[in-house]
């Protein structure tokens, strides 16, 4: 009995013809992938705000009230005025305005997962966000790409720059990098007593130094506004292999890529940089580091530089 089998070009035909199909179906199934994780950053950032209105109202009832203003979301999703509770991926980044106890979603950015999520006439609209490996290049040794200390060189849309890996990141949260020595060789205060915040309340530390942060943001092009910020005194303890609230005591750090003794930007006029940390100890107050190996705290009309970190997920 003759077997009969398939010709070389039926074979070539079947190829052909699948090959075809996953041409037309990979962009329709990425598309779908695309879509469903931008509505889950945009459904995270619905319960997120609703989480923090959710908070407001207890603080409210606690009688400890919050203030209307622009706090900074930290990298674990909390706020300088509470922990919010939330089930479900928590924003790593970003900014939200508080008015009367609300949310004034129109001047929010929440940064969750490779999204930022903005508002649009309320509704929640996420955008991508660039990646490591978008706009950087790792230098250090082989297989430590995600762990402290290790070098990048990174171009965020004003030339090559100098990084270090501030805090690791994972499938969820970004990796924070920290500049290598100041933006600039400016100094400023962290927020001006004698202007919108006469009180040295805690709402002049989560707006401090704001306006230098949107500028760079006009400067790194490559990044949204989301991704740019200043790390905390927490942040650089950890980095220093110390306990997270162990500035208080106003240690000398160890790591010589935290404060950059020979940095050019250092000098008579440039001492050290701000962290985002208020001194809970001294409410006119906030931690820096500064060039002598310390982190101290210090009032908020005292100039010191600004040493930004950017969030890029892995």
């Amino acid at each position: 009995m003759k077997k009969k089998g398939f010709t070389l070009i039926e074979l070539l035909a079947v190829i052909v013809v699948l090959a075809i199909i996953a041409l037309i179906a990979t962009p329709i199934v990425m598309n779908v992938i695309s879509n469903a994780q931008k509505g889950a950053a945009e459904r995270s950032a619905d319960n997120y705000v609703k989480a923090v209105e959710t908070l407001i109202a207890t603080k409210r009832l606690d009688g400890e009230p919050v203030e209307d203003g622009t706090y900074t979301i930290g990298t674990d999703g909390n706020l300088s005025f509470g922990d919010v509770e939330l089930n479900g991926t928590k924003p790593s980044g970003g900014t939200i305005t508080i008015k009367d106890g609300q949310v004034v979603k129109e001047n929010a950015s929440i940064k969750v997962g490779d999204y930022t999520v903005v508002y649009e006439d309320g509704k929640a609209e996420a955008k991508e966000l660039a990646k490591l490996s978008d706009v950087c290049d790792y230098q250090s040794l082989p297989g430590a790409e995600n762990t402290i200390g290790s070098e990048y060189i990174c171009n965020v849309g004003d030339g090559d720059r100098t990084f270090y890996v501030l805090e690791p990141g994972t499938s969820s949260k970004p990796v924070t990098l920290i500049l290598e020595g100041n933006y600039d060789t400016t100094t400023q205060p962290y927020c001006d007593q004698d202007g919108d915040y006469p009180d040295n309340s805690l709402l002049c530390q989560a707006d401090g130094l704001k306006p230098k942060v949107d500028e760079i943001a006009l400067a790194w092009t490559k990044l949204d506004r989301s991704q740019i910020g200043i790390p905390s005194a927490e942040q650089i303890m950890v980095a220093d292999g110390k306990e997270a609230d162990a500035y208080v005591d106003g240690p000398i750090l160890g790591q010589e890529w935290l404060w950059s003794w020979d940095n050019p930007a250092w000098g008579d006029s440039v001492n050290g940089y701000w962290t985002s940390t208020p001194d809970y100890d001294e409410p006119s107050g906030a931690w820096y580091v500064e060039h002598t190996e310390y982190i101290s705290g210090d009032g908020v009309e005292i100039y010191y530089g600004v040493r930004p970190v950017v969030m890029l997920s892995l």
